[in-house]
């Protein structure tokens, strides 16, 4: 068993592929958030998509609306080697760029039934495909990251008092992850997936006739991941509990006229939950076990709402993104992750009285990131530099029917 452990489980320390939101975690959930920059999401109740950040929301969405969405991700992540080598011995070369395009679909059906609002929501809250060359300088610690990730949510509202909505709901999770790196013969690849489960709560108040509040949570979920490790010595069955992290999050809207709102939002990510992953063979012995590090992060975000005519309303946002990753030490090649800085833009433009359509995009300013990784499978050292900036551009029908 050990041959296999020294040679790529490490890899697996990675289940982080650098993402739009910290650490690993995809935001996009909606085209309407995305021109906010996700500002006052969990109070924001434009369209049914507010399930997916507070499900209280959705009572106030009248009667029935069905909602598709596409989010385009196109990131930069150039790696810049500064004398990566072998035991501080054998030097490393090749620089990178292991950034491919992603597609975040979202789908959300909002419905009533005997006083109560209902939905449900198709999201991919994880996932990111990082890709390195064949002779990088990091080879030996990463080579191709896949994740993905399909959370089904189904979710139930109330009002309770003519001021305050609640919402309650759960969710079914699928992770999916495929991920190489170079052996000294060969590569090592490892495949696993998993079905998780957990719920989301949330409260809606409107604390002034111009201002609501909106309170959320989702739970941790535990993902009991089982696959194969394959090198050329063989393959064998593998198997990790990985605790993706809870969030919390409060927002708020405030109409400063009538054609005017400000939102805000702050949310908090407890990724220290992920901070170790312990990989055991089918008889449960433990074959590897990495601390990666991990703390609780924090996202802020301020933005604008304006009507500007009966069809156009326009949107803009910014917001700042903490990273998980503490120092340059725990920086993984699998999660190159850094703070974010968010600037949005967006619209909705009603094509017809049941039918609108919502747009936007945003640019992310990422910090610097430097790298200083040792991995001891293969007693290597990987030291440099990743550069990120990443374009998105989301869109979505919503439907009133």
């Amino acid at each position: 068993m050990k041959p296999f452990a020294r040679i790529v489980f490490p890899v697996l320390a990675m289940s982080s592929p650098a993402a739009m939101a910290s650490g690993f975690a995809l935001i996009e959930q909606s085209a309407s958030g995305q021109g906010l920059s996700y500002a006052g999401a969990a109070a924001n109740t434009e369209d049914a998509s507010v399930m997916w950040f507070n499900a209280a929301g959705l009572t106030d969405i009248e009667g029935n609306q069905a909602i598709a969405g596409l989010h385009v991700i196109l990131p930069e992540n150039k790696f810049t080697n500064n004398g990566s080598n072998i035991g501080g011995v054998v030097p490393l070369t090749g620089d990178d760029n292991p950034a491919t395009t992603g597609l975040v679909p979202n789908l959300y059906w909002k419905g009533d039934y005997a006083g109560y609002a209902i939905g449900f929501g198709v999201n991919v809250p994880y996932g990111q495909k990082l890709e390195y060359q064949d002779d990088w300088a990091g080879r030996y610690q990463a080579l191709k990251t896949d994740l993905k990730s399909l959370n089904l949510n189904a979710n139930v509202a109330r009002k309770i008092s003519d001021s305050t909505s609640i919402g309650l709901g759960i969710n079914a999770q699928y992770v999916d992850l495929d991920m190489s790196s170079a052996a000294q013969v060969g590569e090592a690849q490892i495949k696993a997936n998993s079905w998780g489960y957990g719920f989301n709560v949330g409260v809606l108040s409107q604390l002034t006739p111009a201002t609501k509040l909106g309170v959320a949570y989702r739970s941790e979920v535990v993902q009991n991941a089982k696959g194969d490790l394959e090198t050329v010595l063989g393959t064998q069955k593998i198997q990790s509990d990985v605790t993706l992290p809870a969030t919390a999050s409060m927002s708020f809207v405030h109409s400063v006229s009538d054609r005017m709102q400000i939102l805000a939002d702050a949310t908090w990510t407890n990724w220290k939950a992920y901070d170790e992953l312990v990989i055991e063979d089918s008889a449960g012995n433990t074959l590897s076990e990495t601390n990666q590090n991990f703390k609780d992060s924090m996202r802020y975000s301020v933005g604008m709402i304006y009507d500007y005519s009966d069809r156009w309303r326009l949107r803009t946002g910014v917001a700042f993104d903490e990273t998980p990753v503490p120092d340059a030490e725990s920086r993984s090649p699998r999660t190159p992750d850094s703070n974010k800085t968010w600037l949005s833009v967006g619209f909705n433009y009603q094509v017809s009285p049941s039918m609108s359509l919502d747009a936007g995009y945003s640019r992310l300013f990422a910090d610097k990131a430097k790298i200083n990784k040792f991995d001891a499978s293969s007693n290597s050292y990987l030291i440099g530099e990743y550069e990120t900036s990443v374009d998105i551009i989301s869109a979505q029908l919503v439907w009133n029917y």
